[in-house]
C-alpha cells in the first residue's frame, strides 16, 4: 500500500484557522466594496497596530485574544476619527482615509519599536503582527478566529437584506424608512472585525487585501449578490489553504504574503477568463461588433451597386470607392471581406457568366454578387437604420443606452406598443 504523507498537526491548525478568516472575509467584503468601503477597511487595518501595542503594554501579556481586543478597539476609534474628519474638517473621503491611516499606522510602528527597543519582557516578536504570524497559532487560536469569522458572516446574513438595499440605493433605503447611517456604521464595523481576525493570517499591512481581492475576483464572474457572497467566499478560502499549503511545503515562507499572492492570481484568472465580465470576453465582443458593423458597410454598398449596374453584379473597385478605404489594406474590412465569403454572403461570379456581361462597365474585371442571404441581411440592415432613424428622431433618450457601433433589431429593444407609436410620431411629422 502506499502510505500517505502525514500533515502535521500545526499545519492542520492554522490551515483551519486561516481558511475560517478567508471565506469570512470574502463573504463580509463583498458588501463593503459594493458599499465602496474598501479603503476604509485599510485604514482600520493600519491602526490596529496601536490597538496591539497598547494591549500589550497596559496587561503585560501576549495572550492572542487580549491582542485582537485591543486590535478592535483600535480598528473601530480609527473609524471613528475618520468620521470625524470628514464631518467636521469637510476633509475628502481619500484626503481623510489616508490622514487615519497614515498616522495610526506611524504610531503602531513607533510603539511597538520602542517596546522592542526597550527589552520589555514578553516584547519580542509584535512586529510580527505587521506580516502575520500563523506559526504562533495554537488549537485555542484556530477556535477563536474560526467563531469570530462565523459569527460575522451569521451577522450579515442576518441583515443581508437591509445591507444590500444600502450598498446599492442608500437614497431609496433613506426613504424606505431604514436607519443608512446605522446599518452603514454596522458593515464597516464587520468590515474591521474581519481585519482584525486577519492579522494572524495576513499582519496588519496585507489583511485588506482578504477582504477586497476575493470580493472583486467573485464580480467578474457574476451580477447577483448572493451568488458573489458565496464565489468571495470560496475565493477567499482557496487562497488560504493553498496559502498555508505553500508556505508549509517552503521553510521560511511567510503564510500571510503567500496568501495574498494566491488571491491575486485567483483575481488575475477571474480577470483575464471570466465569460461575462473578462476582458478576454469583453475583447471578443468588441472585435465581433466592429466585424459586424464592418460586414454591414460592405453589404449594403454592395446593395446598391448591385441595384445601380444592369448586370446585378459589382467589382470589389466600386465598393472600396463607396466606402472610402481599401479592402486590401484596410485590417478591418479585410476581415470583414473574408468573413461574408465563408459565410456565403457574397460569392464570385463565375467566369462563364462574367464573360458574358461584354456591355458592362466591369468587363475584365472580377465581379461580385450577393447570394439571396445577402441581399437578406442588406434589406434588413436597411430596415433596422431606417426604424433606428425614426427612434432618434422622436425618442433619442429611449435609444441612447442601447446604440453601439452595430444596431440590434429596434423589435429587440422596444415593445411593439412604443414601436408603432414612435413609427406613427414620425410618419404624421413628415410632409
Amino acid at each position: 500500500m502506499i502510505a500517505l504523507p502525514t500533515i502535521p498537526y500545526n499545519t492542520l491548525v492554522v490551515a483551519a484557522g486561516v481558511a475560517a478568516v478567508g471565506f469570512a472575509a470574502g463573504v463580509v467584503g463583498s458588501l463593503g466594496v459594493l458599499r465602496k468601503r474598501a479603503l476604509v477597511g485599510d485604514a482600520a487595518a493600519h491602526a490596529t497596530l496601536v490597538g496591539v501595542a497598547v494591549a500589550f503594554l497596559m496587561t503585560g501579556r501576549r495572550d492572542l485574544p487580549v491582542l485582537l481586543l485591543g486590535a478592535f478597539i483600535a480598528a473601530v476609534t480609527s473609524l471613528g476619527v475618520l468620521v470625524l474628519l470628514r464631518r467636521v474638517t469637510r476633509t475628502r473621503d481619500d484626503a481623510a482615509t489616508a490622514i487615519v491611516l497614515g498616522v495610526s499606522f506611524g504610531l503602531g510602528i513607533t510603539l511597538v519599536s520602542g517596546i522592542t527597543a526597550r527589552g520589555i519582557p514578553g516584547g519580542a516578536g509584535l512586529e510580527q503582527f505587521l506580516l502575520g504570524h500563523t506559526a504562533a497559532l495554537t488549537a485555542a487560536d484556530a477556535v477563536l478566529l474560526a467563531g469570530v469569522s462565523a459569527a460575522a458572516v451569521l451577522l450579515l446574513v442576518i441583515g443581508f437584506k437591509e445591507a444590500t438595499l444600502v450598498a446599492f440605493d442608500a437614497a431609496f433605503a433613506a426613504a424606505s424608512g431604514l436607519p443608512v447611517a446605522m446599518i452603514d456604521y454596522a458593515l464597516v464595523t464587520l468590515v474591521a472585525v474581519m481585519v482584525v481576525v486577519g492579522l494572524p493570517a495576513a499582519g496588519a499591512v496585507l489583511v485588506t487585501a482578504l477582504v477586497v481581492i476575493p470580493p472583486v475576483a467573485a464580480r467578474q464572474w457574476t451580477d447577483r449578490v448572493t451568488t458573489m457572497l458565496v464565489l468571495a467566499g470560496c475565493f477567499g478560502l482557496i487562497a488560504a489553504l493553498v496559502g498555508v499549503g505553500l508556505s508549509a511545503a517552503v521553510p521560511r515562507l511567510s503564510t500571510g504574503p503567500v496568501v495574498v499572492l494566491v488571491a491575486a492570481s485567483i483575481f488575475v484568472v477571474s480577470f483575464v477568463g471570466s465569460p461575462s465580465r473578462g476582458w478576454l470576453a469583453r475583447w471578443r465582443r468588441q472585435r465581433a461588433v466592429a466585424r459586424g458593423w464592418a460586414e454591414g458597410r460592405i453589404i449594403e454598398a454592395a446593395l446598391h451597386a448591385m441595384q445601380a449596374s444592369a448586370s446585378g453584379s459589382f467589382s470589389r473597385h466600386s465598393i472600396e470607392s463607396c466606402l472610402g478605404a481599401t479592402v486590401a489594406t484596410n485590417r478591418a474590412l479585410g476581415r470583414a471581406w473574408r468573413g461574408l465569403l465563408l459565410r456565403h454572403a457574397i460569392e464570385p461570379v463565375p467566369a462563364s457568366e462574367a464573360s458574358a456581361l461584354a456591355n458592362d462597365s466591369s468587363h475584365g474585371i472580377s465581379l461580385w454578387r450577393l447570394t439571396d442571404k445577402g441581399k437578406g441581411e442588406a434589406i434588413e440592415r436597411a430596415r433596422r437604420l431606417a426604424v433606428w432613424g425614426d427612434v432618434l428622431a422622436v425618442a433619442s433618450g429611449d435609444a441612447r443606452a442601447f446604440l453601439t457601433i452595430d444596431l440590434p433589431p429596434p423589435e429587440a429593444v422596444f415593445d411593439a406598443a412604443r414601436l408603432h407609436a414612435i413609427r406613427a410620431t414620425v410618419a404624421a411629422s413628415r410632409p
